[in-house]
């Protein structure tokens, strides 16, 4: 049987989500301005659901986006503090942040994978203009965090294998 590379595949998996969030993010500008524009003009009108997509469009296309942001660590970094140490000093400091955040990630990703699960268990639903099943919050952040866990998890192994720390940041 062939061997298929994952890297490839992951990273076009992880590039189409924040691709994918990103038109999100696009589509709630555009949606939230005619929001705005349809309540000033009393002949125009936006759709009842509008504001529930954007509501929940919000924090769905941060967690599509946050995996790729992680990997291009293009996320608030200590960048100051590593200007100021040693190379031996940041690629250790780079590993530690990296599994910090990584457990981090996994432990929030944990309680809001187990929230959802109670909250699909017991029928919860948001109630707005459109009803909204509530797990569908907690899945989303459940599945971002624990993609954001893996790339941190893979800065650290490249940490971890690399001569420089300057190979970490690819």
């Amino acid at each position: 049987m062939p061997r298929i590379p994952v890297g490839p595949i992951w990273t076009g998996f992880i590039r189409s989500l924040f691709a994918l969030g990103a038109v999100y993010l696009g589509l709630i500008v555009i949606g939230t301005l005619w929001d705005v524009i349809a309540r000033a003009v009393p002949q125009l009108h936006a759709p009842v659901w509008l504001s529930t997509v954007i509501e929940f469009g919000l924090p769905s296309s941060a967690m599509l986006a946050a995996p790729w942001l992680v990997r291009t660590r293009g996320h608030v970094a200590m960048e100051l503090i590593n200007a100021a140490l040693s190379a031996r000093q940041r690629k250790a400091l780079l590993a530690f942040t990296d599994l910090a955040a990584a457990g981090i990630c996994l432990f929030v990703a944990r309680y809001a994978g187990l929230a959802g699960l109670d909250s699909f268990e017991r029928g919860e639903v948001a109630v707005r203009a459109v009803d909204v099943p509530r797990w569908y919050l907690y899945a989303i952040l459940c599945s971002g965090l624990t993609l954001c866990a893996i790339e941190f998890l893979r800065h650290a192994v490249l940490a971890a294998c690399s001569t420089t720390p300057e190979e970490t940041t690819s």
